[in-house]
């Protein structure tokens, strides 16, 4: 019995040594490269924002004109991360390309951060034209750009557990978790920054005072979960597995949410619906989009917007993907094999799309179901980091056996006009943000007719999405009847058994 014991705990000694190991290497590596991917894409915003700052301030017209507008419109149209661009006077903002000339000056607060450059930055502010919405903002000279919060999704993936501050000053610029930043300061200290007691490890950009720290979390193996430690402890001949497993279960970004989507996929609990796409001018339906559910089993629902990002975190999202053009495609058959050309748009991320075998499965479905690839339209939604010169083959791919390509949520996010050049495009789906200033004389109201020119010069339907008044449906009626609409006004989201073509 003693030598059995002694063994027990050599071999538990042996599994942990080596866990501990194991997990130290793999975590300082994970670690490393999401840092550097992180400061990639600071650097890419900040870049943005600078090349968009001298340009515009190097525009000869007068400031705040309808030229001067018209320019700084074009502007936010080819930019990424650029989600609005104004004139100032001193520390007054007097006009921006999406809400015009403001009837009062509006004054800045004092900034945030003033970079070794001249440039000012405010954090996590009000915007001053629209209060409601929060946004960073840079101004150098007399103009102002207004980062789009969407620019930042690659913080809020990581939760509160990073965060972004000057290299120079110590200053944190923004929270993953959006917690406010004013009061918080970081020192450098051995193995990174030491922020509020605790050490995180960092990386910085080579061309901007830019850093980029994340929480490491316990790295070793007594930091995983007791029964974890426990087995890997009592089974010592199964160390390496034991290993395996908890740093497994390290890697789950999506904790128990990652879990309960792959057993909601396994056991086929997510459920599709399915809203009306119409013409605009007589609302007679076109086609439909296929939107993705996930109902609790207290009743309650899921949002896509939570689930969905999961899913591309953690690796799932061509598994999503598969699973929602399989039950598409069956429960709404009859309709895209029946008479005329009722069609169906589906949602798929960039990686989808370059996944040969999303493409494979799509033409193995089609061909048993006797669907034509023309009725099947695939919505480009994700925020990408893949390249656009990437995309465009297998876009084309698509296209050529007679698919149809749509960019979703067109004038947000990274859907622009700079990458509409480079992909062949069937369609281009205006975003609600613009859909509710129609009919309401806003500025940004004026920004529709011109991605109406855009699209008619590209060869693309226009689709425009949240329709939800009369006023909004008769006024496209009368100015774009050509249009294609979606909005709750037409119809709202509906299982397959109750969708009327």
């Amino acid at each position: 019995m003693p030598l059995l014991f002694a063994a027990a705990l050599a071999g538990a000694a042996l599994a942990l040594a080596g866990g501990e190991f194991v997990a130290r290497r793999m975590s300082d590596a994970t670690l490393e490269t999401h840092l550097t991917e992180m400061v990639a894409r600071s650097d890419e915003i900040a870049d943005e924002a600078a090349r968009m700052l001298v340009a515009a301030n190097t525009d000869m017209a007068a400031a705040c004109s309808e030229l001067d507008l018209a320019l700084l419109r074009e502007r936010i149209f080819v930019s990424r991360f650029i989600r609005d661009v104004g004139r100032l006077d001193g520390d007054r903002i007097l006009c921006t390309a999406a809400w015009g000339q403001l009837d009062l000056p509006t004054p800045l607060d004092p900034p945030d951060y003033e970079a070794p450059s001249g440039a000012r930055v405010w954090t996590a502010s009000r915007n001053p034209a629209a209060r409601r919405i929060t946004t960073d903002m840079v101004s150098l000279g007399r103009t102002i750009v207004f980062i789009s919060d969407a620019a930042y999704d690659f913080m809020r993936d990581e939760g509160g557990l990073v965060f972004s501050y000057a290299r120079s000053t110590g200053r944190v610029f923004r929270t993953g978790d959006g917690t406010p930043t004013r009061s918080l300061n970081v020192r450098p200290t051995a193995g990174g920054v030491l922020l509020e007691g605790r050490i995180y490890p960092a990386a910085c950009s080579r061309r901007f005072d830019i850093c980029v720290a994340i929480a490491s979390g316990d790295r070793g193996m007594l930091g995983q979960p007791m029964p974890v430690v426990a087995g890997v402890g009592l089974l010592g001949a199964l160390a390496g597995a034991a290993s395996a497993l908890a740093m497994t279960q390290w890697r789950r970004p999506g904790g128990s949410i990652e879990q309960d989507l792959r057993r909601a996929l396994a056991a086929g609990r997510l459920r599709l619906v399915y809203q009306p796409v119409v013409r605009v001018r007589d609302g007679g339906v076109v086609g439909a989009e296929g939107l993705i559910r996930w109902d609790r089993p207290d009743g309650g629902e899921i949002p896509p917007d939570v689930f969905v990002p999961v899913a591309e975190r953690t690796g799932l999202s061509g598994e999503l993907a598969r699973y929602v053009l399989i039950r598409a495609l069956d429960e709404m058959a009859s309709h895209l094999t029946g008479p005329g050309d009722f069609r169906l748009a589906l949602n798929v991320t960039t990686m989808d799309l370059l996944d040969p075998d999303i493409f494979d499965l799509l033409e193995t479905e089609t061909r048993r179901l006797g669907i034509a690839p023309e009725r099947i339209a695939l919505e480009i939604t994700e925020r990408s980091t893949a390249e656009y010169q990437q995309l465009a083959p297998a876009a084309a791919r698509y296209r050529h056996r007679g698919y149809r390509i749509h960019i979703d949520d067109f004038g947000t996010g990274y859907s622009s006009l700079a990458h509409l050049g480079e992909l062949p495009v069937d369609a281009i789906k205006i975003d609600r943000l613009f859909t509710r200033a129609i009919g309401t004389g806003a500025i940004s109201a004026s920004i529709v007719p011109q991605i109406f020119a855009l699209a008619g010069l590209l060869g693309a339907e226009v689709i425009v999405e949240g329709i939800e008044t009369e006023a909004q449906a008769c006024h496209l009626a009368v100015e774009h009847p050509d249009a294609l609409g979606q909005g709750w006004f037409f119809g709202r989201p509906v299982p397959a058994r109750d969708f009327v073509a």
